[in-house]
């Protein structure tokens, strides 16, 4: 399945900066004193693939105030974060601005941004659901009762992500998202089951495809129910009949017409009707005269739309352009004063003065080049720009609609006052015996009453039918899905015990090896340790029984093409968890052990070894001997007061 590699880290700002050396497959450790800045790495990392870090937001309530690294990052400017990733041996490069919710990135050449959060009209697609897509993944939809929850990125990050600030003892990394439905039990059965692939995407889609089939069924039966408790008085009444009744009246009706039409003709003298004449053709004229002016106003309107419409092209044009220079903008280094354009020499510009030294007055002075935020600021006018001009066009449109609509109406009536016109010329001779007139009428109106309930009758019947037939069609359906579903359960069982038997085994050997010195472990149905039967461990077990687990993950990702865990991991300083420096480095040794069983196959035959990558932040001393080869980077501030953010040299 799908395989991320973090291939390179980059901070920038206009005070601050931070470039990582380039990361490799494998294991990949990064060295530092406590507040030298191990965890603000992890969270470059968090943030750059879409996650939500708090110290990041200069107003939220979780910020660390006593951690002066996170105050040089929300109190800097222009600052943004970089990475560059690897994705089934695929190059992107990812850029987000701090405080800013849409992640830039490029792909193949292409400059493209999409936003962290969903929005299902103006924003469906997130980055979230790219990066999922890339790695294999299908974003799916679970039903929580009245509430849904569409799986993202940020979920399954919780079990790639060893970070410092969670409860160990609840395995998983704390949720971005303050509400219960994020840290309920069910979410966090599904984010397992979608890493280790024991809940198969083609399950899910039939579970839910089973459960919105089961919804239509229900409801199909219900307004079918419902509908036949009001109106019982059709359960006898057959459709075929009422429609020959309704055409035999239809029938009647033409004769009658037909007869006093006839008598009418041959038995009557010419009345007046020159002033009901007048009158319609005074008001066809009218109408006529309006139909015009509207034509011309509809035309106008099309016009002015197409202009916007120009507009709004080349406003998106532009906006386009500008997502290309944002994220090129630092990279390339064009737009830099401080080297001179032509000569390319170092410059070192007085405050107050141009480039060529000359004093800088306010009201002759025009910039032509800038920085990066003003660049995102130049973006999010434009944006705001765009959707006032998608404003105006969207009124022309409803503008237009209105016009068009309303020149319908006086067409269709210009229509029936013709209509009227040539019945008023036909009958303009008629007049006579009124009396046998009145009786045709009077049977007209009693055939035309009687066809009026008998075709509220085929109506109700016809609407029965459709209701009825829909109830067939949904209970059909349901049994069908729902024949699909317990057919796919029962090959998710199957393949549940067999993977969660694995899982066990790999984590129980780990475990077992751990300085937690368990006899027997196991997940239990919610995919919890379950340890030596239950029995009292000390507090110092809980590094261990949760780090054993991230590793046992990550065995199994590499050993099941089934499993969807990316093999990645990222593990930030696991000593904070209460545990000595000895036994710390023997439970990071059993990473290897952990490689190791992922390579066993059948017939205990050994496997070669796929991509992974695990980075490791952790303190000097609290790790392995045996893993300095792997060190890709130091922060030491006791000795030498190095952080992980560098002063920039302008800022000297």
């Amino acid at each position: 399945m799908g395989n991320l590699i973090i291939k390179r880290v980059i901070y920038s700002g206009e005070k601050y900066s931070f470039t990582s050396p380039e990361f490799t497959v494998g294991i990949n450790i990064i060295v530092g004193d406590n507040g030298s800045g191990k965890s603000t790495f992890s969270h470059f990392i968090t943030y750059g693939l879409g996650g939500s870090v708090a110290p990041f937001n200069p107003s939220s309530k979780q910020k660390k105030q006593n951690n002066s690294k996170y105050s040089l990052i929300t109190e800097d400017t222009n600052n943004y974060v970089i990475l560059e990733i690897s994705i089934n041996g695929e190059d992107y490069i990812l850029k987000r601005f701090i405080g800013s919710n849409d992640v830039f990135f490029e792909e193949k050449g292409e400059i493209n941004k999409l936003p962290i959060k969903r929005d299902i009209r103006y924003a469906p697609r997130t980055f979230s659901d790219w990066l999922l897509e890339k790695l294999g993944i299908k974003v799916f939809e679970l039903y929580l009762g009245a509430s849904s929850w569409l799986i993202g990125f940020k979920d399954l990050y919780r079990l790639l992500y060893h970070d410092q600030d969670s409860d160990p003892r609840k395995i998983f990394k704390e949720p971005s998202a303050e509400n219960y439905i994020a840290d309920s039990s069910i979410i966090r059965k599904s984010i397992f089951e979608i890493l280790i692939g024991v809940s198969s995407e083609e399950y899910n889609i039939k579970f839910n495809d089973f459960k919105e089939a089961e919804r239509k069924k229900n409801e199909s039966k219900s307004i079918f129910d419902s509908f036949n408790r009001v109106h019982y008085y059709l359960k006898e009444e057959s459709l075929h009949k009422r429609k020959n009744k309704l055409l035999e009246l239809e029938n009647q009706l033409k004769k009658l017409n037909s007869k006093r039409d006839s008598y009418q003709k041959e038995n009557t003298n010419t009345n007046d009707k020159t002033g009901q004449l007048t009158n319609i053709q005074a008001e066809l004229i009218e109408l006529e005269i309006a139909i015009s002016d509207n034509s011309i106003i509809e035309n106008n309107y099309e016009i002015e739309k197409n202009k916007i419409k120009k507009l709004l092209d080349n406003q998106k044009n532009e906006i386009s352009q500008i997502e290309k220079i944002i994220f090129t903008h630092d990279k390339l280094n064009l737009f830099s004063l401080e080297i001179c354009p032509f000569c390319m020499s170092d410059v070192d510009p007085k405050i107050g003065h141009c480039i060529c030294g000359s004093e800088i007055k306010d009201d002759d002075y025009e910039k032509f080049v800038y920085k990066s935020s003003e660049y995102k600021e130049i973006f999010d006018h434009k944006n705001k720009s765009l959707k006032s001009i998608e404003t105006a066009f969207e009124s022309y449109n409803s503008e237009l609609s209105l016009v068009k609509s309303s020149l319908k109406i006086m067409k269709e009536k210009a229509f029936d006052l013709k209509e009227s016109l040539k019945k008023i010329i036909n009958s303009i001779e008629f007049s006579g015996n009124s009396q046998l007139i009145d009786k045709l009428n009077d049977k007209i109106l009693e055939v035309r009453e009687e066809i009026l309930i008998t075709g509220n009758i085929v109506k109700l019947l016809e609407e029965k039918n459709i209701l009825e037939d829909k109830e067939k069609i949904d209970k059909s359906d349901f049994d069908t899905k729902k024949t699909e579903y317990e057919k796919m359960q029962k090959e998710f069982s199957k393949n549940n015990k067999e993977t969660i038997k694995e899982f066990s085994e790999i984590y129980s050997k780990l475990l077992s090896k751990s300085s937690a010195s368990s006899n027997y472990a196991e997940i239990n149905d919610d995919y919890m340790p379950y340890i030596d039967r239950g029995e009292y461990k000390e507090r110092s077990t809980i590094v261990p029984i949760r780090l054993m687990y991230y590793f046992t993950l990550l065995s199994m990702g590499l050993k099941r093409d089934t499993v969807k865990h990316p093999r990645f991991l990222l593990i930030d300083t696991p000593e904070r968890g209460g545990i000595d420096k000895s036994r710390l480095k023997d439970n990071l040794m059993l990473l290897n052990e952990a490689l190791e069983l992922s390579q066993k196959g059948q017939d205990n035959r050994i496997e070669k070894l796929k991509d992974y990558q695990v980075i490791l932040t952790t303190g000097k001393g609290k790790y392995p001997d045996k893993f300095e080869k792997y060190v890709k980077l130091r922060f030491d501030k006791e000795d030498k007061e190095e952080y992980i953010l560098k002063k920039k040299v302008d800022e000297l």
